[in-house]
């Protein structure tokens, strides 16, 4: 183990090569205080995105391990930086993921960051620098890789403190409503295959048979085609003219397939699986955690479900949800206090702490602001679980004459869906892509758009805290389709500002019974979730549902051939659908609002 000893801080900067069960090694940092020893408690991070910093002479140069720039010290999946951690008396351990940057093996996306992350505890837990108490923290990516060594058991992992990431990675974030969602993945994927480390890059040489020049080649085409991607969102209509997004197959999917051939292994699994079910990792979790989330982040929905089941085990956890989307959470305005040295001060050290007294849940109640910049966390609210208190469910129906009332009726109202012109994303929860409340007229304009229902004027303020669904009754000439749902605030000044969006890819529509293909002459039911919201519709304004069947490329298209591994449909498999929505009273369609 190689070692420095940091001149300006004192601390000891530590590195290693841990050897995993499997004989793979992982680049690995630890950072140990230089007063208060011999042992102390340690903060372990692991993260695919690296652990040296960007200027260092290589990736296993210990003494430039990564911190956040002074100016934004929330940033990045690392959370805190070293030397704070160091300076409140703890080691800090950072460690290259598997298959990135300095760590040998192949990356295959959180497939094995559950058993590396058992293993690394093990080796920290046998150091004499660790005093036998290890905490664990990560944002995104890194708070994926928290959850699941935190999964494990291991009874050195004492707590956690995970923000912004999946605690169920293919449930939840893959395959929300088993509908693949896209733009995560195609953007994620190209935006990071510079990070793969050389041991990955030799794996992905031998399987394919393939030389380092054609392999460099594919590097070169997929960041041109990642910079294609990005761009479509400048388009009008956005993305649904670019080639590059429009491909099918999804599998084999050229240049990001070759380097990280695991991306067809995360696409194939359109049902709860095995594969799928190794990936929960919130399902066998017992310490202490804090979670943190936004209204409009992508993992929203992952970390509040991760919070209320192992809550309902332990009644050890803490939630915190402020408005935005995935990053401000990396913002120090959006946070009304640091809570991260408190939580692990209490479960790592045994000091008191009045963090421990408060309410399980704070939350503000803005699910979005349009100055982030100049936003003051000063209005949040406190509640002993999620949904607050207070909260009782109101049912607005989806009405023939597209309408929202107390009452179903009506008769069925059908729309074309088309794949080969699908729906644009504007706005929503979004990774890579433009996020937040975004007009929908532009997408509404569109042929084929879907249906639009809307409520009269409310003659006073609304606020809704918690889960939102809609329940549909549907028919299609196809065997499968997608159904998307869209909770929208229509203001008096005529924008469709979109609050939340779900959907349900019809054929699972009972994820485990397996595929149901739709009968043309069968009325089916199918719930489609939009996630958790927290918002207040303005007096004037109107409640809108809109019912539509893609949402692209936020999720890939379903081409309605009633396939069930859609990721290796081609154009010749796309079906146009007439799909469409009932509103009788034996068959009605409605939207649950959680009122509070």
């Amino acid at each position: 183990m190689e070692g420095f000893t940091d001149p300006d801080t004192g601390p000891r900067c530590l590195q290693a090569m841990l050897r995993m069960r499997d004989g793979v090694r992982l680049n690995t940092f630890a950072l140990l205080p230089s007063e208060g020893g011999p042992s102390f408690p340690v903060i372990l991070h692991r993260t695919p995105y690296g652990i040296a910093a960007a200027d260092a002479r290589d990736k296993f140069d210990c003494n430039r391990a990564w911190l956040p720039h002074p100016a934004e010290p929330m940033r990045g999946s690392i959370l805190r930086g070293w030397k704070a951690i160091v300076g409140h008396g703890y080691a800090a351990v950072y460690q290259d993921c598997r298959g990135r940057h300095g760590s040998e093996g192949e990356d295959r996306v959180y497939a094995d960051d559950a058993a590396d992350g058992h293993d690394t505890l093990d080796w920290i837990a046998a150091q004499p620098w660790c005093n036998g108490r290890i905490g664990m923290s990560g944002s995104s990516a890194g708070a994926t890789t928290t959850f699941a060594a935190a999964s494990t058991r291991h009874p050195a992992l004492r707590a956690f403190f995970a923000q912004a990431g999946g605690s169920s990675i293919y449930d939840d974030v893959v395959y929300e409503g088993q509908s693949i969602e896209m733009e995560r993945l195609w953007l994620w994927v190209a935006k990071n295959i510079p990070g793969l480390s050389a041991s990955h890059r030799e794996t992905v040489l031998r399987r394919f048979g393939i030389g380092a020049a054609e392999l460099d080649r594919a590097a070169m085409s997929a960041a041109a085609r990642y910079e294609r991607l990005d761009a479509a969102r400048r388009e009008d209509p956005p993305f649904i003219g670019s080639d590059d997004w429009m491909r099918l197959p999804l599998a084999g999917y050229p240049d990001f397939a070759i380097w990280q051939p695991f991306l067809d292994e995360i696409v194939t699994h359109p049902a709860p699986d095995a594969f799928r079910a190794r990936h929960n990792f919130r399902r066998t979790i017992d310490i202490p955690g804090f979670h943190v989330t936004s209204w409009f982040d992508i993992f929203q929905t992952s970390v509040i479900a991760a919070f209320q089941e192992i809550q309902a085990r332990t009644g050890t956890q803490k939630l915190w949800v402020g408005p935005n989307e995935h990053y401000f959470v990396y913002a120090s305005n959006f946070w009304p206090r640091d809570p991260y040295f408190e939580w692990f001060d209490y479960w790592l050290k045994d000091k008191p702490s009045a963090l421990l007294d408060e309410p399980p849940v704070f939350y503000s109640p803005r699910a979005w602001v349009d100055d982030p910049a100049g936003y003051l966390p000063d209005d949040w609210r406190r509640a002993e679980r999620w949904p607050p208190a207070g909260v009782h469910p109101r049912r607005l129906y989806l009405r023939g004459d597209n309408t929202l009332d107390n009452e179903p009726g009506g008769l069925g109202l059908s729309y074309h869906y088309d794949p080969r012109r699908p729906i644009p994303t504007l706005g929503g929860r979004n990774m890579l892509i433009d996020a937040g409340p975004r007009d929908q007229r532009p997408a509404q304009a569109l042929p084929d758009y879907g249906l639009i229902y809307r409520g009269e004027p409310l003659t006073e303020d609304l606020t809704i805290a918690g889960n939102v669904r809609v329940s549909l009754h549907v028919q299609s000439d196809c065997p499968d389709s997608d159904f998307v749902a869209k909770l929208i605030e229509l203001l008096p000044d005529g924008r469709a500002m979109l609050l939340m969006d779900g959907v349900q890819r019809a054929m699972y529509r009972e994820p485990d019974a397996g595929a149901q293909p739709l009968a043309p002459d069968r009325v089916h039911q199918l719930t489609i979730p939009l996630g958790d919201i927290c918002h207040t519709f303005h007096s004037g304004s109107r409640i809108e549902v809109d019912v539509t069947s893609s949402n692209f490329p936020r999720r890939a298209r379903n081409t309605n051939s009633g396939h069930p591994v859609l990721a290796k449909d081609s154009e010749a498999d796309i079906r146009v659908a007439s799909n469409t929505v009932h509103h009788a009273e034996a068959t009605p369609s409605f939207i649950e609002l959680p009122v509070l």
